[in-house]
C-alpha cells in the first residue's frame, strides 16, 4: 500500500489516502488518457501538487511497487477524535520571530486561527440554545507516517449553522519530477527557480523535499436568508535536498526553501442579497489587504469574481470576495524586497498589476495573517444578523436551490474534487466535506433555469411562481439572480 496525498473538495485542504499501489498506477493511466489535466492560471497551487503526485506513480518501477505492497499494513492506526482542536502546545511568540522557519510559523498560525473559528462559531451555535443541549463540533485527527498531520472539525444539524467544516492539515516528503513538471505549468518558471535539473540521463537529483500547510473553511448556515461562506489560506515550499542524485552531497543545500508561495482567499454565497451584507464583507477583506497593500483587493477581487464562475450557467457562485495563489517573490529579484507582480485572474500578471509597495515574505506572511484573521468579523456578524428573520418553506427551497449551484461547482470545476472521485480507495467524506446536507434541482425553475428565456416550461413555471409566491419573495430572487449573473463591485 501507499499513502498518497490528496486535496478535498473546494476547500483545498490535503489529507492522507491509502490506496493500492498497483491500483492507482493503473487507474492514472485511465484517467491520463481520458482527460488531458491541462492547467491553466489560477487552480490552487496545493491541488496541482496532489495531481502532479498521483500522475508520478504512472512512472514507479516495478520493484518499488513490490516494496510498497510488501509494507502493506493489515490494520491502519485509527483516527482520534474529540470536540475541539488541542493548540496548548503551540507557540503564538514564534508568529512574529523571523528566526523560526516560515513553515513552522505558518503551520503555528493556521492551528491557532482554526481554534478561534471553531470558538467563534460555537459560540454563535449555542448563544440561543434554550433548552437545548450546546451542540460540539466533532474533530478528527489523522497522522500520515510518511510525514504530516490534519485534523478536521466538522459541525452538523445545529440551529445556527447547517453545516460547518474547519479544517487543517500539514504534509511533507519528496516531489518526484514528473510532479515539478506539473507544477510549473500553474507556477511559472518553478523549474527554472528551483535551479537543479531533475530530469534526463544527467538529472541532478531525482525528487524535491516539498512542505505544505493550510486552512479551509466552509459554513452553511440554517437560516435561507444567512449566506454560505468560503476561506482558504496556505503556504507551499520545496526545499534543496541533502544528497544528490548520485548520493554524494549537495554543495548548495541551504534549510532557505528553493520556491515557497502563498494562495487563499474568501469568498460569500447568499441566498438571498443584502446589500449592506456585502459591503460588510468586501469592506472588511478590503481593510484587511489595504493595511499592507492598496493593490492587493481590485486585484484579488477580480481574480475571485472569474475563478468562481459557472460557464455552463453562466453566472458566478456567490457575490466574490478576494481569490489569489503564487504570492511570492519575483523570481528574477535578488534583493530581499522587490514589487510584486499581481494577477487578476487573467492568463499571466501584466505589468499594469504591480503592487503598491515593496514586499518581502514577512509582509506577504502578514498579509495572510491579516486576511484570516478577518475572517470571523467579515462573516459571523452576516449570520447573527439573519439568524432570527423568520422563514418559511418557499425560502427554504430556494436555498436548496441555490445550494444546487455550489454542489455544481463543488463537482464540475474544482478539479480537487474530480481528481478525488476517479481515485480508488480516496477517502470520500473528506473530499465532500464542503457540500451542503441538502441541496435541490428543478427543471427549468423560471427565476434561475440556464435557457429559461428560450423555454416554454421556464415560462410555464415562472407563471405558475408569479401566482403562487409572494411578490416580494419573486423580486428577491430576481435580484440575487441579476448581481450572480453580472458581477459588481460592493464598495
Amino acid at each position: 500500500m501507499t499513502l498518497m496525498v490528496m486535496r478535498s473538495g473546494r476547500v483545498g485542504m490535503r489529507f492522507p489516502v491509502w490506496v493500492g499501489a498497483r491500483q492507482v498506477h493503473q487507474n492514472v493511466a485511465r484517467v491520463s488518457r481520458a482527460s488531458p489535466f491541462k492547467v491553466r492560471t489560477g487552480i490552487i497551487g496545493a491541488l496541482s501538487f496532489a495531481t502532479a503526485l498521483t500522475l508520478a506513480v504512472r512512472e514507479w518501477n516495478e520493484e518499488t511497487i513490490a516494496q510498497c505492497d510488501a509494507q502493506k499494513d493489515p490494520t491502519p492506526e485509527l483516527t482520534k477524535l474529540s470536540n475541539r482542536p488541542d493548540v496548548s502546545k503551540l507557540d503564538a511568540s514564534i508568529l512574529e520571530d523571523t528566526s523560526v522557519p516560515m513553515r513552522k510559523r505558518m503551520e503555528t498560525y493556521v492551528k491557532l486561527l482554526q481554534s478561534r473559528i471553531v470558538a467563534g462559531v460555537l459560540e454563535e451555535e449555542n448563544s440561543n440554545k434554550g433548552t437545548n443541549p450546546p451542540k460540539e463540533f466533532l474533530a478528527e485527527s489523522w497522522e500520515r507516517k510518511e510525514g504530516g498531520e490534519g485534523i478536521s472539525c466538522v459541525l452538523q444539524d445545529g440551529q445556527v449553522f447547517e453545516k460547518a467544516g474547519i479544517n487543517v492539515s500539514v504534509v511533507f516528503g519528496k516531489l518526484p519530477p514528473t510532479a515539478i513538471r506539473q507544477m510549473s505549468a500553474d507556477h511559472g518558471n518553478l523549474q527554472e527557480r528551483i535551479g537543479y535539473k531533475t530530469e534526463g540521463s544527467d538529472a541532478e537529483v531525482d525528487s524535491m523535499p516539498f512542505f505544505a500547510t493550510g486552512i479551509s473553511i466552509v459554513i452553511h448556515p440554517s437560516n435561507p436568508f444567512g449566506p454560505t461562506c468560503h476561506m482558504n489560506y496556505r503556504y507551499f515550499e520545496l526545499a534543496h535536498p541533502k544528497t544528490l542524485k548520485d548520493g554524494s552531497s549537495n554543495p548548495r543545500y541551504s534549510e532557505e526553501p528553493v520556491a515557497w508561495w502563498f494562495g487563499g482567499g474568501t469568498d460569500l454565497t447568499p441566498i438571498y442579497l443584502f446589500d449592506e451584507d456585502a459591503k460588510h464583507f468586501h469592506k472588511t477583506l478590503k481593510e484587511a489587504a489595504d493595511k499592507n497593500d492598496s493593490q492587493f483587493y481590485p486585484a484579488w477581487k477580480k481574480w475571485c469574481d472569474k475563478y468562481f464562475w459557472l460557464s455552463h450557467r453562466n453566472e458566478s457562485r456567490g457575490i466574490g470576495g478576494i481569490f489569489f495563489d503564487d504570492l511570492t517573490l519575483p523570481s528574477h529579484v535578488h534583493s530581499k524586497f522587490a514589487f510584486i507582480p499581481l494577477c487578476d485572474g487573467g492568463k499571466q500578471p501584466g505589468p499594469e498589476l504591480t503592487s503598491e509597495k515593496q514586499h518581502d515574505r514577512e509582509s506577504l506572511f502578514r498579509t495572510v495573517r491579516s486576511l484570516g484573521d478577518a475572517f470571523i468579523e467579515a462573516y459571523i456578524p452576516l449570520v447573527r444578523r439573519r439568524d432570527a428573520m423568520p422563514f418559511e418553506d418557499i425560502h427554504k427551497q430556494w436555498q436548496q436551490m441555490r445550494r444546487g449551484r455550489y454542489v455544481e461547482f463543488n463537482l464540475i470545476y474544482d478539479r480537487g474534487t474530480k481528481f478525488g472521485l476517479m481515485t480508488p480507495g480516496a477517502r470520500m467524506e473528506s473530499i465532500l466535506m464542503s457540500l451542503p446536507l441538502r441541496a435541490r434541482w428543478e427543471y427549468m425553475e423560471g427565476t434561475t433555469g440556464t435557457g429559461r428565456q428560450n423555454s416554454s416550461a421556464a415560462i410555464r413555471t415562472r407563471a405558475r411562481d408569479a401566482e403562487s409566491l409572494p411578490a416580494e419573495e419573486m423580486q428577491a430572487r430576481e435580484a440575487i439572480q441579476r448581481v450572480l449573473e453580472h458581477p459588481i463591485d460592493w464598495i
